[in-house]
């Protein structure tokens, strides 16, 4: 009898240990630690804990939490995107349209205003500082495909489809018929004189020609015989040199060869490329030029060299940013260069340049001493667009103003620089 009281009381006795025990185990409360987490340990319910009195905070690059020691990391700033700039400074910048289209040939004259050609209407206009569109006079020259001013914009000679060409002044409104075996017009510094070939049918007839702007007093310079291809007329502005000749050397360089007034034997510039496209500085002392290669990828490199007297050929270097000549003008002074650079060119482009067409321009500025380049803008319209491609570039004679036409729709726009 005491045996099975023993037992019964020593089984009570196992169950109360028993229940203490799953008590303990199982269902005692935990009180928190100080950092929100019950043991210690990783939330294992899938969400971050919360640190910051409910504030979301931003993960890291990695997914994780930011630390918020660490000076590298990723925090919420505030929002300081107010849209465009309205002056550049190397990110979107406003730029605005002066003309809505059909803008051709545009130049800045010496006072700011912009010139143009509209196809649509055979008339030259210009719009002055005010933003004002005025004709330059009432004569029309219907279809004219190519215009080429003179340097102080007083006057201009046209092409047309029937390879007839007219000299026009702006400022007297006389007009003279030149002849039609003349083409690739250039003009002197002073605009007094122009150079052009001359390609007669019989080829022994065909020269480099100096003349009058009106044509009259043609004076041959160099023999052109059938190699009228590879010559270029381009005038310098130190009234040197008026045009260039460029032959192969090898696959991946050209040799360019200069002409001037009187029979001279300058020095030879050889390129890293070929292609050859070329832009005087204002000096004329030197010579900024476009050309591909294999290692572009055959897209076009702009490069600068000294193109005066003895130094011609002499510090030929690349300025590695991949664009046209044609694409760039130069700043006051001459020593700093504004580009209009795609965004994005398919190999080959520069043998091929419609496959550019369609490729946005950012601005960019190159600094010709120190060969440093600067993002200028990315230029957005007042309507948000995007997608230019620059062409007739010109700074305003303040140097505050870029002014550029949109090669696909003819629109005359302006960036403000400073």
């Amino acid at each position: 009898m005491n045996r099975r009281i023993l037992l019964i009381i020593a089984y009570c006795l196992g169950v109360i240990v028993l229940g203490l025990l799953l008590y303990v185990v199982f269902f005692r409360p935990i009180s928190p630690s100080p950092n929100g987490n019950a043991n210690g340990n990783e939330n294992v319910n899938g969400e971050f804990p919360n640190l910051n009195g409910g504030v979301n905070r931003p993960l890291n690059s990695n997914g994780g939490l930011p630390n918020v020691n660490d000076a590298n990391a990723n925090r919420p700033t505030a929002n300081t995107n107010t849209g465009p700039s309205s002056i550049a400074n190397g990110g979107d910048t406003t730029v605005r349209t002066l003309v809505s289209q059909n803008a051709f040939a545009s130049v800045v004259d010496s006072s700011g205003n912009v010139l143009y050609y509209d196809p649509s209407t055979g008339q030259f206009y210009k719009l002055d500082a005010s933003g004002n569109v005025v004709p330059m006079g009432t004569t029309r020259f219907p279809s004219a495909e190519a215009v080429v001013w003179s340097p102080n914009r007083t006057s201009a000679i046209l092409s047309f489809p029937d390879d007839s060409k007219v000299f026009y002044d702006f400022t007297t409104k006389k007009q003279a018929t030149l002849p039609k075996e003349a083409e690739d017009f250039s003009f002197a510094p002073t605009g007094e004189q122009i150079a052009f070939k001359y390609n007669a049918a019989n080829i022994n007839d065909r020269y480099l020609v100096v003349a009058n702007p009106d044509g009259t007093g043609m004076t041959p310079i160099e023999p052109l015989g059938d190699i009228g291809s590879t010559v270029t007329v381009s005038w310098s502005p130190n009234n040197q040199i008026v045009a260039s000749k460029t032959k192969g050397v090898n696959g991946e360089a050209q040799e360019v060869v200069f002409a001037g007034l009187h029979g001279e034997n300058f020095k030879t510039v050889v390129t890293d490329g070929r292609g050859f496209e070329s832009t005087w500085a204002p000096s004329g002392q030197q010579l900024v030029y476009s050309t591909y290669s294999a290692a572009s990828n055959f897209n076009p490199v702009l490069h600068i060299v000294d193109s005066q007297g003895d130094r011609i050929g002499g510090n030929n270097r690349s300025l590695d940013i991949q664009t046209w000549s044609d694409k760039c003008t130069f700043g006051t002074g001459g020593t700093s260069l504004f580009c209009a650079v795609p965004n994005s060119l398919a190999s080959g482009s520069g043998i091929y340049r419609s496959q550019a067409s369609q490729s946005a321009d950012t601005f960019y500025k190159i600094d010709l001493t120190t060969g440093v380049k600067t993002q200028l803008a990315v230029p957005v319209g007042t309507d948000g667009s995007r997608q230019f491609s620059a062409t007739n570039l010109g700074l305003s004679p303040d140097g505050r103003t870029l002014y550029f036409t949109d090669a696909p729709t003819g629109r005359v726009l302006q960036l403000t620089v400073r």
